[in-house]
């Protein structure tokens, strides 16, 4: 079969540049914007996957299914295959999966990116690229008919994106929502596991995140109701959907009172160590203002001077402005534990 090299050629293509968009479109819409250099490879990884399974659907299993065959009697002579086509695919067939896990490894997503990590996922990275695969294949099928039905119901939708602290769970997001509605008074909200073609991708992309992206590891995904208002909470993710004013306004508390909850707002390990830096300024404030301000200048001259993208800054200097302003309420008597809110 002369043309196979062709074939997977206009395949490649066709995939990689309809994929590109479709992918960054539905991922953000159930995951939320992943900023800078990690977000552009978990695009990529998720390309990979992607292109992992239509080798398999489109080319691996019709070729080996018609060779098995011709083989039995089944079927007189179909094809041809000389033997560097069917090195070309078993290659890719072999070989992606472990690539993916090298990206996942030197990309940043996990602490350490050594060689000996990279051996470490190899045993689960073919279950957790087909897991992969599949999710994005189900958000790009799925994300059309969410978006009709939020544009019919007039309702609108934000998220918040984040990285769970290791050792987080389920329960410790929830509870830092549901303190953030508490925040501006909504205190009747129901919880639950959530449900639905929406979940579908997010439990399917479960495993590859456990064993693959490896940043954040954590369960089923969680849905929380407060009037007309729907939260979802998931590994990279809060979304929040709902009548235009109730949605940004409980935007605004849950970016507000996640501050220093056990969620990074931020994605590169330049600012997730600033991050902490910030944490441990606010947990060991003593009362002395100036001292406090001057410990925070020092964290400022290394956010000024570190390459971290514009949203990154923004964040951080946010939550700089936060934990100055709950250092100035300590020195004025107020509650030391008061959660922080914004400046």
């Amino acid at each position: 079969m002369p043309f196979l090299p062709f074939v997977l050629l206009l395949a490649w293509q066709a995939i990689s540049r309809s994929a590109r968009f479709a992918l960054s479109w539905a991922t953000a819409l159930y995951f939320g914007e992943v900023p800078g250099r990690q977000g552009r490879l978990l695009s990529v990884v998720s390309l990979m996957a992607v292109a992992w399974i239509t080798v398999i659907v489109g080319f691996a299993v019709p070729i080996l299914g018609g060779a098995i065959l011709e083989a039995t009697g089944v079927i007189e002579e179909n094809f041809d295959v000389v033997w560097y086509h069917w090195l070309g695919l078993m290659a890719a067939v072999v070989g992606l999966p472990p690539a993916v896990a090298a990206v996942a490894v030197y990309g940043g997503f996990h602490p350490e990116r050594d060689v000996r990590t990279w051996l470490g996922l190899l045993p689960h990275c073919y279950h957790a690229t087909l897991m992969l695969g599949l999710s994005v294949v189900e958000m790009i099928l799925f994300t059309p008919i969410l978006l009709f039905q939020r544009w019919r119901e007039k309702r609108k939708f934000v998220q918040v994106p984040l990285a769970m602290r290791e050792g987080s769970d389920d329960d410790d997001l929830v509870e830092a929502v549901r303190h953030a509605l508490r925040s501006i008074g909504v205190a009747d909200v129901s919880v639950g596991k959530l449900t639905g073609m929406k979940a579908w991708p997010m439990r399917t992309v479960g495993y590859a995140v456990k064993h693959l992206l490896g940043a954040i590891v954590r369960g089923e995904p969680m849905r929380l109701e407060a009037g007309e208002v729907q939260i979802y909470t998931y590994a990279t993710n809060i979304s929040i959907t709902g009548p235009k004013e109730d949605t940004y306004r409980l935007r605004a508390a849950v970016e507000r009172e996640l501050a220093f909850s056990n969620a990074y707002l931020t994605w590169s390990d330049d600012a997730q160590e600033i991050e902490d830096a910030l944490m441990e300024a606010h947990e060991s404030a003593n009362g002395d203002v100036d001292a406090m301000r001057e410990r925070l200048d020092e964290i400022q001259e290394r956010m000024d001077t570190e390459s971290l993208g514009g949203d990154e800054w923004n964040v951080l200097y946010r939550l700089r402005l936060q934990v100055e302003q709950a250092a100035s309420r300590r020195a004025d008597g107020q509650d030391p534990e008061e959660r922080i809110e914004s400046s």
